[in-house]
């Protein structure tokens, strides 16, 4: 008899654990129930809002007194959602000519501009090129066969911006792209915005706005949502503005109304896939975009979940699966629906 329990106990445990091994991994995005002001710890430059719990970081880096980038990045707890706001190590550029041929500048070299000033030398790119160009750049240190599914170029964004700088013999493009790729198992969705300058006769380009994502496919929406606010919330440092610039009032009202503009577009862009929080709380837009809501009874937090198992469960990192069986996977507790 003793036997017959132990075997009977035995093959439960058994099931159990094939049952809590059969999780699967889960795309899923914390619902930002708070935002943080996070002013940039280098120069104090700029001030944004930033999702709280996440992992956040954000600086001014220099190459020399003229060419600086402002940028920030955010990170979802679980680390597969990346929102960024320019890139650090991108900087800028100078298209080929006969001029830069003859003082021995190939593309791909460095060109000393003056005052310690720096250039690769590459010819020029549109906003629909440099945001694809980036955009696989980057995913190829983030995930897997990353392709582009759509680009197109966004006069309607560089007009904006034009009325401001064109007076100053300064011209801008923006484009923007979308990308797949895979990352643990998941099927990813990217997305770039980028707004390039042009000086002039001088050849010189560079970008003076990226805004991007990465994050799981179904909740892309959500993340885009998230940049969208970024966006919008960048605010320049008038005190630091004035060090840099001699123009400073009109930097300080151009970058306000362009960020304006970029976050309705990016809002606008994606709110049919989930970019307005409000709109996905309501059973039908969950239904239609194969998403639910559910919520960690320990923390609070809310998770926007792919739709598809019957229970939910999400470890202290943030990660989330889901599974059939109500079993517990070892390390995780069980999320509760959240009703529309």
């Amino acid at each position: 008899m003793r036997m017959l329990l132990a075997a009977a106990s035995l093959l439960l445990a058994t099931l159990s654990m094939a049952e809590a091994q059969m999780a699967q991994p889960v795309a899923a995005l914390p619902i930002v129930q708070r935002w943080i002001r996070f002013v940039d710890p280098q120069e104090m430059a700029f001030q944004i809002e930033l999702p709280q719990g996440w992992q956040n970081a954000a600086g001014t880096a220099r190459l020399n007194a003229l060419q600086f980038r402002n940028w920030v990045a955010t990170k979802s707890p679980d680390g597969l959602t990346i929102v960024a706001i320019n890139d650090p190590r991108e900087w800028s550029y100078i298209a080929p000519s006969p001029l830069v041929a003859a003082a021995g500048f190939r593309p791909g070299s460095l060109y000393n501009g003056g005052g310690g000033t720096v250039y690769t030398v590459a010819p020029r790119q549109s906003g629909q090129q440099y945001s694809a160009s980036w955009g696989l750049r980057r995913l190829a240190e983030l995930c897997s066969g990353a392709h582009v599914v759509d680009s197109r170029p966004r006069p309607d964004l560089a007009e904006r911006f034009n009325v401001y700088s064109r007076p100053f013999g300064i011209i801008r493009d923006v484009g923007e792209a979308t990308f797949v790729c895979q990352k643990d198992n998941l099927s990813m969705t990217a997305y770039a915005l980028a707004s390039m300058t042009y000086l002039g006769q001088t050849g010189i380009w560079y970008y003076d706005g990226l805004a991007a994502f990465l994050a799981p496919a179904p909740v892309s929406g959500v993340a885009a949502g998230v940049l969208a606010h970024m966006v919008g919330s960048f605010q320049f440092n008038p005190q630091w503005l004035a060090r840099v610039s001699n123009t400073a009032a009109d930097i300080a009202r151009a970058a306000a109304q362009s960020n304006a503009a970029i976050s309705d577009s990016i809002m606008r862009g994606w709110e049919a896939r989930g970019a307005v929080m409000d709109k996905i709380m309501e059973a039908g837009s969950r239904a239609r975009l194969g998403i639910d809501i559910y919520s960690d009874p320990g923390t609070g937090t809310q998770y926007t979940v792919a739709a598809g198992h019957n229970f939910y469960w999400a470890n202290p990192q943030g990660r989330v699966v889901g599974t059939d069986a109500d079993t517990a996977p070892p390390g995780f507790g069980r999320l509760n629906h959240v009703p529309p």
